[in-house]
């Protein structure tokens, strides 16, 4: 019995060793590795401040994102991913706490990384970088547009979400002012430049179409015994005028469709001086797109410094300009990057000095006192702050922001507010549910963090309105250039008279036409039927004497004259078809010159603004966001096959007609 009691203990102890062994062994596996004799210093996150009412203060200012990029960038280069990532946590997590809306040079850097993986082969990697641009700037129609093709170069099947990031690309593009203006002054110049090529092609046509009438014409006014060359040469004169007087060549339109005022059908008349008009306001349109295209200048820096963080260049223009004047968007732009990055005494005298603005709106005005309201809540000055929220809603009620934080203004204040406190939260959830669930992220608890505790209200894009107005002068010097093109030396006060002096005297000599009795062309030879010529003409009937007594009367007509007045009839055609074709080179002149007037102006119109936009492949105005080069190799494919389909459908249209004409 002692024995087995000694072997069981013996066993015990063998256990109870091995046992600790086994644990012993297990920690130190799970132990840290020794650490290096020499460590990297870890960056420690800053502390937050803590304002009046435990709100929190940014502990940063918009200024270092850039410091943390750079960094990044600086890892990246050094191949330290980890680090590189930390950094740009930090860069979003301060985009958050500063409440900036867009981070356009991070997310142009981004777009950019992206394209050099795709360039690598790196597609996945590219996404990611999109998606992370899109992150930063979601107001920049570059990011979508990189997310796009970066998710079909991923994946080619990936077309839902390709359209989808594509939609929201041109959404950005026409909410946001710089690329929206100037992709709208790209089309309205495209299309201006067109319709003056079209109604430039236009008269040009018209006058070959009666040049022959209008010569023969013009015969009749001299003695019998003129020579045709000698009227003809006047005829030329006539037409050249403008260039003698040294009028420029833009007055050649006008007498060459006077010279074609006693022919033109009805149709052709219309469009003759729908042309003239066009002509007369082209100073007014080309300053227009002018204006539309002159976004920049303090108005563009109002917008960035609002919608981004702001760049020191940027600041300093707009700090400049406070100097000279005093402009609502200015101050509240500034104002508003003060409060996001803490600076509430600057934000406080910027907000005060936009109130000084006379002739405000209503409507801004209101929200430089919401905004206000802000900036003494955070300061402590509840009784200031309340105030000014009051004075908000008494000149726009219809803001929600307003009573949203007087609602977190007397929430301040104890449970004595709470009715009230509940009673203002429930008036700016019924006007403005959205931007109050946006702003709070569907929480209802509190955020002590200075940018979202309260609700400030963005700059209303009518308040640049001022602003645009000093840039858009620019555009004045424009129109004088086109009225002094339509005027020549004459002055540009008149210049808009001399077409609609042209479009008069046209429509004047077409209303007397029945005293004048002009020429007319004979439909079978060509010639012209003229009554003072020979008395036999039929000009209702489009017929000269010579196809009177040859086709209708058939009489005592000699069968050498017949042949060749039949030849003439066929050699007639076959030039008036050869022109017509020859003309069809240009879009839509043939068909003018058959007297399809309305399909050919049509034609001209549309294949002039194709071509106007190719040849201005880069566009009138330059995309504003240098991320790429600028040029839609897409837009260009799009363009010159929409004009070889034009020229096509036209030329068919064009010959159809012809075989039509002669079945």
């Amino acid at each position: 019995m002692g024995r087995s009691l000694r072997a069981i203990y013996i066993l015990a102890v063998v256990a109870l060793a091995a046992a600790e062994a086994r644990a012993q062994r297990m920690s130190d596996k799970s132990a840290p590795p020794p650490a290096p004799l020499v460590t990297a210093p870890v960056p420690q996150p800053v502390p937050a401040a803590t304002g009046t009412g435990g709100i929190i203060l940014p502990t940063e200012k918009s200024s270092d994102l850039q410091q943390h990029w750079n960094a990044r960038r600086d890892y990246l280069r050094d191949r330290d991913e980890h680090r590189a990532d930390d950094e740009e946590q930090r860069v979003r997590q301060l985009k958050d706490d500063l409440a900036i809306e867009n981070l356009f040079f991070i997310s142009g850097a981004l777009v950019r990384e992206s394209q050099q993986a795709l360039a690598a082969g790196a597609p996945a990697l590219a996404v990611t970088r999109c998606k992370h641009a899109v992150e930063f700037a979601p107001a920049m129609a570059e990011a979508h547009s990189c997310l796009s093709r970066a998710l079909l170069a991923e994946n080619i099947f990936s077309l839902k979400s390709a359209a989808s990031e594509s939609f929201a690309a041109a959404s950005a593009t026409m909410a946001d002012p710089r690329s929206g203006h100037a992709l709208l002054a790209n089309v309205l110049g495209v299309l201006f430049i067109g319709l003056l090529a079209a109604g430039v092609t236009f008269a040009l046509v018209l006058f070959i179409r009666y040049a022959q009438l209008y010569a023969h014409d013009v015969h009749h006014l001299f003695p019998l015994g003129a020579r045709r060359w000698q009227t003809a040469m006047l005829a030329a004169v006539l037409i050249l005028l403008p260039l003698l007087l040294q009028l420029g060549p833009v007055p050649l339109i006008f007498t060459a469709l006077l010279a074609c005022a006693l022919y033109t059908t009805t149709l052709e008349t219309v469009i003759a001086c729908a042309l003239l008009l066009m002509l007369a306001a082209s100073p007014w349109m080309a300053q227009a797109i002018g204006r539309v295209a002159a976004f920049g200048g303090s108005a563009l820096d109002v917008w960035l410094v609002e919608h981004g963080p702001g760049s020191p260049p940027e600041i300093a223009r707009l700090q400049k300009r406070l100097e000279f004047g005093n402009d609502l968007a200015v101050d509240f732009a500034l104002a508003r990057k003060a409060k996001r990055d803490g600076d509430f005494a600057t934000a406080e005298k910027l907000y005060l000095r936009a109130l000084e603005v006379p002739g405000a709106s209503s409507s801004g005005l209101a929200a430089v006192r919401n905004n206000l309201g802000n900036v003494y809540l955070l300061e402590g000055e509840t009784s200031k702050a309340l105030a000014q929220y009051q004075q908000a809603m008494d000149l726009r009620e219809s803001m929600a922001a307003p009573h949203f934080n007087m609602s977190r203004a007397l929430n301040l204040g104890g449970v004595d507010t709470l009715e009230k406190v509940q009673a203002e939260q429930a008036r700016a959830l019924e006007l403005g549910r959205e931007a109050v669930d946006r702003f709070t992220a569907g929480q209802l608890q509190a955020n002590k963090k200075s940018n979202k505790f309260v609700m400030d209200i963005a700059l209303d894009d009518a308040l640049l309105e001022p602003l645009l107005e000093a840039e858009e002068r620019v555009a004045d010097g424009v129109a004088d250039e086109v009225r002094s093109q339509l005027a020549g030396p004459l002055s540009n006060e008149v210049a808009f008279l001399l077409p609609l002096v042209a479009g008069g005297l046209f429509l004047l000599l077409r209303a007397a036409r029945g005293r004048i009795r002009p020429s007319n062309r004979c439909e079978r030879c060509g010639r012209e039927v003229c009554r003072r010529c020979d008395a036999e003409a039929r000009p209702q009937e489009q017929l000269c004497a010579q196809c009177v007594n040859v086709f209708i009367r058939r009489t005592g007509v000699d069968p050498a004259e017949r042949l060749r007045k039949e030849y003439a009839v066929h050699a007639y055609h076959r030039r008036r078809e050869t022109t017509a074709r020859v003309l069809g080179l240009v879009s839509g002149a043939g068909h003018v010159m058959l007297g399809y007037p309305l399909r050919g102006i049509v034609f001209m119109l549309v294949t002039a603004s194709l071509a106007a936009s190719l040849l201005l492949w880069r566009g009138l105005a330059r995309d504003p966001v240098a991320v790429r080069q600028g040029v839609s190799l897409l837009r260009i494919a799009a363009s010159a096959l929409c004009l070889v389909a034009v020229y096509v459908f036209c030329l068919r249209d064009l010959l159809a007609r012809q075989r039509a004409e002669g079945a």
